[in-house]
């Protein structure tokens, strides 16, 4: 080959590779394997973790500001409710720790494409996440953009492909990087972000219901864990169906919430003002009140206070062994401390309203007639060979007296016979 044909040759090939190259960095979604690519395997941005004390996420249509008061994460939206510190914490650790798998080379005029758009100006705006220190000093942001879409198979049910990436874009910077994370767990709903502790009714031993409505007033006690329902105030034919207050003990064994409301919602306008009241007596000595507002959407709101009665020594068995008192002392005490700690933690749900789905309050909803047997109709009965004939007496028929008839006028005198003729 002469020198000019190789030439002309290599020439060639270079015009190819820096034109697969230039397209290779600029199209992401075909470079999701790239690793040497610009700035892919750093940081995306610097986050102190430690000077964090606010979180505002904002959108097109919403902002929530998640607020870090006397050591404790609250949700600013909610007035103030607790925060789940273990997800924040996890999606902070996240955030500061996301690494760029490519870096895209993007401008301005691009970035609605990538829905990297600040909110609030203009078409195409993503998600940005700012963090603030104690003093409300900005301490840097993160817009979050278009998710990044990888082909799936088809066997499999995705053939639409499944998010494995998201376009990402520090605040102040055109800097475009694609990450690894869809990051779905950042939304600025305020009801996504509390925390969902609650408490807990365990092993009731009365029940009981005044409802809005008389047939919503009732009591449920037993003499054990174990025994059954007995319904108060039941007739000599009423009985407790077990199969249908078997489920009583587990209705709020482990609830939940929805979302919860400000402390000072108007109670006419959730219901509060006129509610059903449920109480429930535990074994443990536990005492609750729910009071429960009117349907809400699909939950009901609903607030609770709790008091307990705690034993303050322990009962010493009838057979008890000397040998084992230290043991059973040591564990009535450890009860006692649990039982301590579970009322302190349920204290603090007083005086919210908080909304509890319908299918949970329903359970409790229940007119008196629900814990009772359906009543099966009686069959007719049979009809036997050895019956004996209906017979049928008819009534007398009374016939109503018939008005005298007018006298008959006398007929006419008939015209007298012929004379019969003289004999010979």
């Amino acid at each position: 080959m002469k020198g000019k044909h190789l030439f002309l040759l290599l020439l060639l090939v270079g015009a190819v590779g820096a034109t697969w190259h230039y397209q290779f960095r600029n199209r992401p979604d075909d470079a999701w394997n790239a690793k040497g690519a610009g700035g892919a395997g750093g940081k995306v941005f610097f986050l102190p973790l430690n000077d964090v004390a606010r979180v505002v996420v904002k959108t097109a249509d919403a902002e929530l500001n998640l607020v870090k008061k006397d050591d404790a994460w609250t949700v600013q939206e909610r007035a103030g409710y607790p925060a789940n510190f273990e997800q924040l914490s996890g999606l902070l650790r996240k955030l500061a720790d996301l690494k760029t798998v490519q870096e895209v080379k993007v401008g301005p005029s691009q970035f609605a494409r990538l829905e990297l758009v600040e909110p609030g100006k203009g078409a195409g705006a993503g998600t940005l996440v700012e963090f603030k220190d104690k003093d409300g000093k900005p301490l840097g942001g993160l817009l979050l953009g278009k998710k990044f879409m990888k082909k799936g198979d088809a066997q499999f049910g995705e053939a639409g492909g499944f998010p494995a990436g998201r376009y990402v874009l520090p605040f102040g910077t055109q800097s475009v990087s694609l990450v690894a994370e869809p990051l779905d767990e950042v939304n600025a709903k305020p009801e996504a972000w509390l925390r969902r502790d609650f408490f807990k009714i365990e092993n009731p031993k009365a029940v009981a219901l005044a409802g809005t409505t008389d047939p919503q007033h009732w009591k449920l006690t037993r003499e054990t864990a174990t025994a059954e329902w007995q319904l108060d105030g039941a007739k000599d034919d009423e009985k407790a169906d077990p199969a249908k207050t078997a489920p009583l003990p587990n209705v709020l064994a482990s609830p939940t919430f929805t979302d919860v409301l400000a402390p000072d919602a108007k109670p006419e306008d959730t219901g509060l003002d006129k509610p059903a009241v449920a109480t429930f007596e535990t074994f443990d000595g536990f005492n609750y009140t729910l009071k429960i507002g009117k349907p809400f959407g699909e939950n009901f709101p609903l607030t609770v206070a709790v008091a307990a009665t705690l034993a303050k020594e322990r009962t010493p068995g009838k057979d008890e062994k000397p040998e084992d008192k230290a043991k059973l002392d040591a564990d009535f005490a450890a009860q006692i401390t649990r039982l301590e700690d579970k009322l302190a933690a349920e204290k603090k749900f007083e005086g919210r309203p908080f909304l509890v789905a319908k299918t949970t309050i329903d359970q409790l909803l229940k007119d008196r007639a629900a814990f009772l047997p359906e009543k099966k109709p009686e069959p007719p009965a049979p009809v036997s060979a050895t019956t004996p004939p209906i017979s049928v007496t008819t009534p007398p028929v009374t016939v109503p007296p018939q008005p005298n008839p007018a006298p008959a006028k006398p007929e006419p005198n008939p015209a007298p016979p012929a004379p019969e003729a003289a004999k010979p």
